[in-house]
């Protein structure tokens, strides 16, 4: 088994410093290339040059993108469990101003995927109410996300924009640029602040609007949405959803963008409300409303001669004030951001971030009081358009609360965009 863990070890370490001599070698034949980019430099492989006439003449922006895992839960090396899933996502842009030849039409888009897995998805020994170790874990399915109509206005008083169809509240709230990175579903979608059967979250999406303002370094979004989304299961193909506003959700965020000594800092603020949980459509919760409220603060702490960010810190907390309404009331996860750590793999990110969740008296009758994760990453660049990124977690006080301990998951991400 050590014998195993070097070797993997030197695997990893030799493939990220061939990359960067790839990285080198196709920087300098970009350099010297004339005519088209190369597909080295791309963000896309062959889609966006595939369609970039079209994309032209007629506003069309096509988008596929295949993100594939292998997860392993190595907590016993004698009896170690692994899964792999695999996540193909299509959609597309529409600009219907190119497309009618006038300015303020706005733009319609959607998307849609296909998620299959092996073993069920489920690591054998892993029992955690922190959250999964994947944001794209889910049971196969090929779905409907996001449909929508979007519009953007400038004005003396700032610009204003909004967007309307099949919505999924976490592409627009909770969410800061330095915690993107990391793997683990609670780093993205707060567990307490939007527990699955009330909020729309990434594999669900339902009918919403969302309306942006900004003016200079401030920004505020508001969203209201169909309270009875529908349930994260294979048979749910996207429009399963009944009841339609029978109850409702809302969401609110505000953030401010600022610089100290050139260094780039955002702030941020929000909350939520589900007008009636006992409506919900599965899992309804025995409360006369819920509410959340969470704050987040990220900032860079160095710069390059350029200006760019090396070393960035960020936190977010969110708290559910009624013990009722959830079992989870507190809610922090932090971490660190370390651009370029390799000199010549300016694209490469390594970041650790840790997650802490309380248990409530009624969740402590199966989990322990607090459950923690702690994530350590590493997202390599390929190029532009390819990422391989290793990922090691240690999940605290999971397994229950009569059998509570410590839980290693190992595994890696390669994600393409076509």
């Amino acid at each position: 088994m050590k014998t195993t863990k070097l070797a993997t070890a030197a695997l990893g370490g030799m493939t990220i410093f061939a990359s960067c001599a790839f990285a080198q070698d196709a920087s300098q034949a970009g350099e010297n290339a004339q005519g088209p980019e190369n597909w080295t430099e791309r963000e896309s492989l062959f889609l966006a040059s595939a369609t970039e006439d079209i994309s032209k003449k007629t506003g069309f922006a096509p988008s596929l993108n295949w993100t594939g895992e292998i997860w392993s839960n190595v907590s016993d090396g004698r009896d170690i469990h692994t899964i792999a899933d695999s996540l193909f996502t299509l959609g597309f842009e529409q600009d219907l101003s190119a497309l009618g030849n006038k300015k303020g039409l706005g733009r319609i888009g959607a998307s849609a995927f296909y998620y299959a897995q092996t073993n069920g998805g489920e690591l054998r020994g892993f029992d955690s109410s922190q959250g999964c170790f994947s944001n794209i874990v889910a049971g196969d399915m090929a779905r409907v996300f996001e449909i929508y109509y979007a519009n953007e206005f400038e004005t003396n008083a700032g610009n204003i924009g909004f967007r309307i169809g099949q919505l999924a509240a976490d592409e627009d709230f909770m969410g800061m640029d330095y915690s993107d990175v990391f793997l683990n579903s609670s780093f993205g979608a707060m567990p307490n602040v939007a527990p699955g059967q009330l909020f729309s979250q990434y594999n669900v999406a339902t009918l919403g609007l969302v309306a942006y303002y900004s003016i200079e370094n401030f920004d505020a979004t508001l969203g209201i949405y169909n309270g009875n989304i529908g349930q994260d299961v294979s048979s749910n193909n996207g429009f399963d959803y009944n009841n339609v506003f029978d109850t409702v959700a809302l969401w609110y965020q505000f953030g401010y963008n600022y610089e100290i000594g050139g260094l780039q800092g955002r702030a941020m603020v929000g909350g939520n409300y589900h007008s009636d949980p006992r409506k919900a459509n599965f899992d309804a919760i025995d409360a006369g409303s819920f509410y959340s409220f969470y704050f987040g603060m990220q900032q860079t702490l160095v710069n390059d001669s350029d200006g760019n960010a090396v070393f960035g810190i960020y936190a977010r907390v969110g708290i559910v004030p009624d013990s009722k309404a959830s079992d989870n009331n507190f809610y922090a996860d932090f971490g660190f951001n370390w651009f370029g750590p390799i000199p010549c793999r300016s694209g490469d990110i390594f970041a650790v971030g840790f997650s802490v969740i309380e248990n409530e008296r009624a969740a402590r009758e199966e989990y322990a009081h607090y459950d923690g994760a702690l994530e350590i990453t590493y997202k390599c660049q390929i190029t532009p358009a390819i990422s391989l990124q290793p990922d090691f977690q240690i999940f605290v006080n999971q397994g229950g609360k009569d059998d509570s301990k410590a839980a290693y998951i190992a595994g890696a991400r390669l994600e393409v965009n076509f």
